[in-house]
């Protein structure tokens, strides 16, 4: 971008002044507007360079004064004031406004023209444009061939910090700074002093902030973090608070993130606790569901997670599982689905120390219906596989929207809390579940008083526990057989139950809108 300094003394327009704001002699110039009325100030933008006669504040002190302290608070670049005009020289207010604030004032010769300045600005931001893009390509040509060539990591940084003219930081999952690089010497700064950021990086970067603020060595900085397309780390620039502004997300940056993430996992720098590196995936469902759809579809590309099928994820807890007996248990598990075969179906797994994700890839036109009944079967499964160690097991609904990937996992991660609280291994569904989610407290009681109360007191009463019995009996479709068996009765005794409770509840089982709310009462008793 044109700055100040080239608009005075490099560009072909000849004695323009810098009255003050000599500080800000590099200041970028991104625009230019004019001011012809105190009103078009709520169309300035930051990095604007303003070109104005003075007509509209020539004999209004007060205004001029507001009007820098206005313009410095937009964080324009400058005023550029034509004398000879309508006043000979620069008033004084204006003049001392400006150096308080530090704000730079250009003095402007008469014979220019407002189109003639613009026009040469606007030339000159076109042509640093297709300078820039030169530049970045140069870069990140032998930028790939630096990382082809199998260059340390920390050569990589150094191109970065030395192109973008800042220190840069590379971190892993666990934010612990892994390496820093320094465009020049810096000695407000040494590695030492990034490497102390560690604490505060893992408070930061949960709040899935773009930047941050911190302070090293007395001095305040903000911290920009971009994740790795494998989110296995961040790529973190350093700013002094009270300089330029912040590197913006382009092509260029993701193409420079995408390299680094290629010469990370090349040369295995971000290492974990981890055996799969699709953990990195789970990484990215429990921390960065705020992520734009071209982020998730690079991530999914990276990791193999097919997209554009639709998905129904499975989530089994490992943490009632003994830390040593997982080193075992995850093999057999891993065996386990890889030699599962479902029908049209694709299996993308991912995991970490406390979770194991299973997702079920369907086809985009696959019956949802009977892509659950797949999933529900294979639970079922690997339940009656794995008996030796209860685990509890969530599973989603089905879904097709990328941005739905997390949705799925937070959904089969709400089934598996209910199975736990409720001390049920069997693998639980939120579709059977969303009844649980919709009830709140006050439905929950207004359900339970006017449908299952007469049957909770009359086991109070009686020391039963007909309540118990209804549950397991709609549990098992109204089959009698079934529950009897379950809660280890005579089919006789079972039938009894049924028309006590029947006797109580006033009910026959036939009427389906009557079987719903004592569905919903029975669900809501788990509330």
């Amino acid at each position: 971008m044109p700055t100040l300094n080239w608009l005075i003394r490099e560009s072909s327009l000849n004695n323009l002044r810098l009255i003050t704001g000599e500080n800000h002699i590099l200041k970028e110039i991104k625009s230019v507007n004019v001011l012809d009325n105190p009103d078009v100030l709520k169309w300035f933008k930051q990095n604007e360079l303003i070109l104005t006669t003075g007509y509209c504040f020539k004999d209004d002190p007060m205004l001029q004064r507001q009007m820098i302290k206005d313009m410095s608070d937009i964080g324009c670049t400058a005023l550029a004031i034509k004398t000879k005009r309508f006043f000979r020289q620069i008033p004084e207010a204006m003049i001392d406004e400006a150096k308080k604030l530090d704000f730079p004032i250009i003095e402007l010769p008469y014979f220019y023209s407002f189109s003639e300045i613009s026009q040469l600005i606007f030339q000159q931001i076109y042509k640093e444009k297709n300078t820039q893009a030169e530049h970045e390509q140069r870069f990140l040509s032998n930028f790939m061939q630096q990382i082809l060539n199998h260059e340390p990591i920390s050569t990589s940084l150094q191109q970065i910090a030395r192109f973008f003219v800042i220190p840069v930081l590379l971190i892993d999952i666990n934010y612990t700074p892994i390496a820093s690089a320094f465009p020049y010497k810096n000695n407000d700064i040494n590695e030492d002093d990034l490497r102390s950021l560690t604490d505060f990086l893992s408070l930061q970067i949960m709040k899935n902030t773009a930047d941050s603020f911190c302070k090293i060595n007395g001095q305040n900085y903000v911290l920009q973090t971009f994740s790795l397309y494998n989110q296995a780390g961040y790529l973190c620039f350093l700013h002094k608070q009270n300089s330029i502004s912040l590197i913006p997300t382009s092509k260029f940056l993701q193409n420079i993130i995408q390299l680094l993430t290629f010469a990370c996992v090349q040369n295995q720098t971000l290492s974990t606790s981890y055996s799969n590196n699709s953990t990195f995936f789970l990484h990215f469902l429990v921390h960065h569901k705020q992520n734009n759809v071209e982020e998730i579809k690079k991530l999914c590309s990276f990791y193999g997670f097919d997209y554009r099928k639709e998905w129904i994820c499975l989530t089994i807890s490992l943490q009632n599982i003994p830390e040593k007996a997982k080193s075992s248990f995850l093999p057999k598990l891993n065996k386990f689905v890889k030699n599962t075969s479902l029908e049209y179906c694709s299996i993308f797994t991912c995991f970490n120390n406390n979770l194991f994700c299973i997702y079920f890839l369907f086809p985009a036109n696959y019956h949802r219906l009977q892509a659950l009944h797949q999933v529900q079967n294979f639970a079922l499964n690997l339940q009656t596989n794995f008996n030796e160690i209860p685990i509890f097991m969530g599973i989603s609904a089905c879904h097709k929207k990328i941005t739905n990937i997390s949705r799925a996992f937070e959904e089969s991660l709400k089934s598996l809390q209910h199975q736990q609280q409720i001390n049920d291994f069997k693998p639980g569904s939120y579709l059977h579940q969303i009844p649980l989610h919709l009830l709140n407290q006050s439905s929950s009681n207004l359900l339970i008083h006017n449908i299952l109360q007469p049957l909770l007191d009359f086991d109070c009463q009686n020391d039963t526990k007909l309540v118990h019995t209804l549950k397991v009996y709609f549990s098992c479709n109204y089959n009698a057989s079934q529950a009897a068996k379950i809660l280890y009765l005579h089919r006789n005794t079972m039938l009894n139950r049924l028309e006590k409770i029947k006797e109580i509840l006033q009910t026959d089982f036939n009427n389906s809108n009557e079987n719903i709310l004592i569905y919903l009462s029975l669900a809501a008793l788990e509330v």
